[in-house]
């Protein structure tokens, strides 16, 4: 048996460990009402803990009085009071945190008899600022070693069968007190999780069970589990059944009023389930803050290392043309950074056309950027499409700021200089670059001298041509002009160039012409969307770049493979014009470094 499992718990982890990073965080519908439905609940350890996760600010009174008497009551209350902003030494008058290691007995934490209080016991000393290498932290670490099952889970206690809960609950403990996804321990942990998830991708509290109705999947084993997970940076969501994540089949227990039930055949959700739903479905893990209160500190401590940096670092550029600018915001841990904000500050003469979130809001009129949370160590990126109507020069300003997780809250700050250069002008005026490649530029057919300024509107998006031309001109929405594709290798050149982000919940919206790849299940048509978009080529940003082309005359979605499929599915969507009608549009000259 031990052979066996040996192998498959190599298999199981060398193939979980591989894809882990393969999926991004998803936000999940639902969670708003989970949040609403708690803050409507007496506050307690596990709610606090989840509304903090979420982003919410905690009146944290009702947990100033505190009466609990074992190791794992004075943990939680410990964890929540980091949470909230509170110090554990003296907010309800008692010491909790040196109480807590007054219950030590043979250097590991309250009852020698007991694995779970050590588990939170070893998570609520890390809150309140102790390091992994504190005696009670590495005494309480290897009594957990100790005490693993043969099949690699834990139980709550001593000599008893090993459990999800307490499985997962160990797993966040030590990698609190110092352990990876690299050590035996934490894989044959991992191991074990594998074994028992069910077909519906949720998990139960153990199998085999030997209580009516254990062997079915729950809300509170699930999410302590996908909490483990993601802790491990195991993402949860590869963790799939039949197309199924973890994640799916919890959502599927939550109900109308926002609470999730214990399991699919109760009538009703509860405060502890929704609140370990709401923990787990925000990305997030316990603890889910740190501070610094050690010996009756009250001072903060640095959580959240905000970074910003912007591709391209530099811009030169000319008016009229389109420019992309990524900006990318980085979390360096070590814990998570709530409330960012980021501020956008652009030249006057810069109009801001198109911009794509992957994850948060942007106010557009305010060029500010806001992020509910961003996890440690962890990514978002906002793209803007900007047309300069001016020559532009200066600097564009990006800056961020954050909320930290510690007890005075102080902010965590980052910023960024753009420098904005004015293109060099040649003898006859125009701009030139040596390092820019004009799409077409060398393309005779392409060479139109009659140009104007006139009104395209009607055009915007579309493919156009004329009869004795084999070209095709795309009326690009941003610019306004008309840009030249000759074949199927400049066709490609102008996904790039043309390419709007767009995330996968936003394309899901749009409607997809039949028989096109499935690349994200469909959701409900977004007609307001549909409309904007119509005209575009999108690139999906949560993906590998797959690109897409909304048909103005139909309003659907096509997919567009590579250069050869992109130039033959626009060719047969061209309309061709006379050339007097088509000379009326104003040719482009894309510039791309």
């Amino acid at each position: 048996f031990i052979l066996i499992y040996t192998a498959m718990r190599k298999i199981i982890f060398s193939t979980l460990f591989a894809i882990c990073l393969v999926l991004p965080l998803a936000v999940y519908a639902g969670l708003p009402e989970a949040v609403s439905y708690l803050k409507s609940q007496t506050l307690d350890d596990w709610t606090a803990q989840a509304l903090v996760a979420a982003g919410e600010k905690v009146d944290a009174t009702p947990l100033q009085s505190f009466s609990g008497s074992s190791a794992t009551d004075y943990a939680k209350r410990i964890l929540s009071l980091v949470a909230v902003g509170e110090n554990p030494t003296s907010y309800t008058g008692v010491n909790l945190v040196e109480a807590l290691r007054g219950l030590a007995q043979n250097g590991q934490i309250g009852e020698t008899s007991l694995l779970n209080d050590d588990a939170w016991g070893i998570m609520a000393l890390r809150a309140a600022g102790y390091s992994t290498s504190d005696g009670l932290v590495k005494g309480a670490a290897q009594h957990l070693l100790g005490n693993q099952n043969a099949d690699g889970g834990w139980s709550w206690g001593v000599g008893f069968d090993s459990d999800t809960n307490d499985t997962a609950a160990v797993l966040m403990a030590l990698v609190e007190a110092g352990y990876s996804v690299s050590d035996t321990v934490i894989q044959n942990g991992v191991a074990y999780l594998a074994t028992q998830q069910n077909a519906d991708a949720g998990w139960p509290y153990q199998l085999p069970c030997f209580w009516p109705g254990c062997e079915a999947s729950d809300s509170a084993s699930t999410s302590w589990v996908i909490s483990a997970l993601t802790k491990l940076k195991l993402e949860p969501l590869t963790w799939q059944k039949s197309g199924f994540s973890p994640q799916d089949f919890l959502l599927t227990l939550q109900t109308g009023e926002g609470s999730f039930k214990w399991q699919a055949t109760d009538t009703a959700g509860s405060q502890a389930m929704t609140a370990y739903a709401l923990v787990s479905l925000g990305g997030q893990s316990y603890p889910v803050a740190r501070g610094s209160f050690i010996g009756g500190r009250n001072t903060p401590t640095v959580l959240a290392d905000l970074e910003i940096k912007s591709l391209p670092d530099s811009i030169n550029t000319k008016v009229d043309s389109q420019l992309l600018l990524e900006v990318i915001l980085n979390n360096q841990g070590p814990n998570v950074a709530q409330g960012a904000k980021v501020e956008i500050t652009l030249p006057s003469s810069v109009e801001l056309f198109e911009s794509v979130a992957s994850q948060g809001n942007f106010d557009k009129e305010a060029k500010r950027w806001e992020l509910v949370r961003l996890n440690n160590y962890a990514s978002a990126q906002l793209s803007l499409w900007l047309v300069p109507r001016e020559a532009m020069t200066g600097e564009i300003i990006i800056s961020a700021s954050a909320i930290e997780l510690d007890i005075n809250r102080s902010n965590n700050e980052a910023a960024v200089a753009i420098s904005v250069l004015a293109p060099e002008a040649t003898d006859n005026g125009e701009t030139t670059d040596a390092s820019v490649k004009v799409l077409g530029e060398s393309i005779t057919n392409c060479e139109i001298t009659a140009q104007s300024v006139e009104d395209t509107l009607d055009w915007l998006g579309y493919v156009l041509a004329t009869p004795a031309d084999t070209a095709l001109w795309y009326v690009d929405p941003v610019t306004r002009l008309r840009y030249c594709l000759t074949d199927a290798a400049s066709t490609y050149q102008a996904l790039g160039i043309f390419g709007l982000g767009i995330t996968n919940d936003d394309l899901a919206r749009l409607p997809s012409a039949a028989n096109e790849p499935v690349t994200v299940e469909p959701a409900a048509i977004d007609a307001q969307l549909v409309n904007r978009l119509k005209g575009r080529i999108l690139l999906q940003v949560e993906s590998v770049g797959e690109a897409w082309y909304v048909n103005p005359i139909d309003g659907k979605r096509y997919y567009l493979k590579d250069g050869v499929s992109a130039w033959a599915r626009l060719a047969d969507w061209k309309i061709n014009l006379a050339e007097a009608n088509l000379s009326a549009i104003a040719v482009g000259k894309l510039e791309r470094k």
